[in-house]
């Protein structure tokens, strides 16, 4: 099925800030902190602490600079943050070489602004989609987001074979990645209206808080989980499975070969079918990618830990995203996607630094790493039976 040009250049966006998300975020910072930052004395909860104080801030200005872009010119807010992020990364580029007791404070500061450009992004998605093709959109852009990770990863990969792992050349080239697709992705959003008045037909049915405030704790503990496991997966890789620089690179790029065609036939999965029981299978695998990595089995264990990781990574993510979509009003998607960023990513205010703590004080990050299953699960669940007493509600509703 042919995809409308809007989503087409929106997917764009997720295409280029896969080269912040898998390369500086999940692949090069926190192997650079392994390997250079903990020599210069800074414990792995430093690693924690710098994600959770600059997600905590990320998400509480994606609220406020969403409600503005509510109200505004949405483009020109995301363009600006966008170019933020961009200038962000350059000097992360120039830090890891000249000035590396800065390097933090710059990921900080980068990551706060990055956070605050997907928020405003995915609050796009209700000006695109119909609640039948949300699923659909979502899944073709998360899926495309792949293809850019390996685009950059490849880039990286030559470039350190031409300097050094860490060298600026190699950091620089994600940044022009993602202004160079980004741009591209706001030049052809530019003649879209983002900005509507309330459509009092779209808001009939209205969630109950008790409601929205469960179903948002379940985004929280399913989604944030999976971020953490994201952001110390390297180190993790790195510390005690020993694998090089070199065989993370790899694990990472075949990841994203396969989450592409997964994510996208994912989506279109789910909204032909009930949502709900494909979230739980992928909950279940992601149990599977844990209980592996915890064990080691060696290359043929790693083998399975990638495969199934390229399976579900993105659909877990991308289906969260695409049913929150479902319930917000295009009027106020800047504040509600805010709202979704803050709850989503809150794991991540204490998370990253518990984990990081405990993995300090037990030598391993072996038992964390299990729990974080467990609060999956505890998510999904929540999840589950909130959606299942949403949809009693919204038939009631109809019928009257």
């Amino acid at each position: 099925m042919t995809l409308p040009k809007a989503v087409k250049r929106w997917g764009f966006y997720d295409f280029a800030n896969s080269s912040y998300v898998l390369i500086f975020q999940s692949f090069l910072l926190p192997v650079y902190f392994s390997n250079v930052l903990a020599s210069r004395g800074f414990a792995l909860s430093t690693w924690g602490i710098a994600n959770g104080l600059s997600t905590f801030l990320g998400v509480l200005l994606s609220i406020v600079i969403g409600r503005y872009a509510d109200k505004h010119n949405r483009i020109n807010v995301f363009k600006w943050t966008v170019t933020g992020s961009f200038l962000g990364m350059c000097l992360l580029a120039v830090a890891v070489t000249y000035f590396p007791d800065q390097v933090l404070y710059l990921y900080i500061a980068t990551n706060t602004l990055f956070i605050i450009t997907i928020s405003l992004s995915d609050s796009i998605l209700p000006y695109l989609a119909s609640q039948n093709e949300t699923y659909r959109y979502s899944g073709f852009a998360w899926g495309f987001g792949y293809v850019g990770g390996i685009a950059s990863l490849i880039v990286v990969m030559i470039l350190q074979r031409l300097t050094s792992d860490y060298s600026p050349p190699v950091f620089l080239s994600v940044a022009i990645f993602y202004i160079m697709f980004s741009l591209y992705a706001l030049y052809g959003l530019r003649k879209l209206n983002l900005n509507q008045p309330r459509d009092e037909k779209q808001t009939e049915f209205r969630l109950p808080k008790s409601q929205k405030v469960l179903l948002l704790i379940g985004y929280w503990l399913v989604s944030e989980c999976i971020t953490v496991v994201i952001i110390f997966y390297s180190i993790y890789a790195a510390n005690e499975l020993r694998l090089s620089p070199t065989t993370i690179a790899i694990t990472l790029l075949v990841v994203q070969l396969i989450a592409f065609p997964a994510t996208w036939y994912g989506g279109r999965l789910a909204g032909r079918s009930n949502v709900l029981y494909w979230l739980g299978l992928t909950i279940l695998l992601w149990g599977a990618v844990i209980t592996l990595l915890i064990v080691n089995l060696g290359l043929s264990g790693l083998a399975v830990v990638v495969v199934l990781t390229g399976l579900i990574i993105g659909n877990s993510q991308s289906y969260l995203r695409a049913q929150y979509s479902t319930f917000t009003d295009k009027s106020e998607s800047g504040l509600q996607f805010g709202i979704y960023s803050f709850i989503s990513q809150a794991a991540v205010f204490i998370g990253p630094v518990l984990y990081g703590v405990f993995s300090d004080y037990l030598g391993s990050q072996k038992v964390p790493l299990f729990a974080l299953f467990i609060l999956m699960l505890i998510g999904y669940l929540l999840v589950y039976i909130v959606t299942k007493q949403i949809s009693v509600l919204r038939e009631k509703a109809t019928a009257a």
